[in-house]
């Protein structure tokens, strides 16, 4: 199995889903598909959070346990979106909610994964629905009484390589608005060069130092399993991208 992760970005309109699916249809592979909420849905829902209850701290943890509950709202309506349109154009698949499979504490606004645990029930769920293309969420996971929680900010890159570790995938490619991984901010140092093969080591320097490449997190997972990560442009999948192993 491989694994898709598609950003805010990628799923931010009509005219995006429709190139998501023609990505897909090329993929002979089972393939498990990690969806962020659309274009900059978590940012307004975080709005929103934040006008009820206006004057509790951020560490408030009332604050924190009502924030995880609406902004995980996000992605599970991007990825019935992605799924139902999927199934509109033939490419059957299995919408599935990650907070029953994902196990975490209740750590809420930066929760923590039991990967024992969320390896179990992920493999008894994926054995109970077998499919070809599965579509679920990334950033959000769900506590052992039923609280959606959410794994910090930008978490669907670190979602992606979990779903790797505890299926053995093959490949993670993290679909992103960027070439690839350069070897400097190209907004800021001219003569910035695109790197189409690293480390994770080098990656994750790169990462250290404030590029904003993957989710820190992500490589851990991915390292330990010897699980290659590819990072390709969502609006030219014919390009090479980086592949970081």
């Amino acid at each position: 199995m491989k694994i898709y992760k598609f950003g805010g970005a990628a799923v931010k309109n009509a005219e995006c889903i429709r190139h998501l699916s023609s990505i897909i249809s090329d993929e002979e592979d089972d393939l498990m598909i990690v969806v962020s909420a659309m274009g900059k849905t978590t940012n307004q829902l975080e709005e929103f959070t934040r006008m009820l209850y206006p004057d509790a701290p951020f560490e408030d943890a009332q604050y924190n346990q009502l924030y995880d509950q609406v902004v995980s709202t996000g992605e599970l309506q991007s990825t019935r979106i992605v799924s139902a349109y999927l199934n509109h154009v033939g490419l059957t698949n299995h919408w599935m909610d990650i907070t029953t499979v994902l196990r975490t504490d209740n750590a809420f606004r930066c929760a923590n994964v039991d990967i024992q645990t969320s390896t179990s029930l992920l493999r008894a769920y994926l054995a109970n629905h077998p499919a070809h293309i599965y579509v679920t969420q990334g950033f959000i996971g769900g506590t052992s009484d039923g609280l959606r929680t959410t794994l910090g900010r930008e978490g669907s890159d670190y979602t992606a390589g979990l779903l790797a570790y505890m299926l053995d995938a093959t490949s993670v490619t993290l679909w992103k608005d960027v070439p690839g991984v350069f070897s400097a901010d190209p907004r800021k140092v001219k003569d910035a060069h695109l790197i189409h093969e690293m480390s994770y080591q080098e990656a994750a320097q790169l990462v250290e130092q404030g590029a904003q490449i993957v989710h820190h997190k992500t490589f851990k997972p991915l390292m330990d399993k010897h699980i290659p990560l590819i990072v390709k442009p969502f609006m030219h999948p014919e390009e090479q991208g980086t592949l970081i192993h």
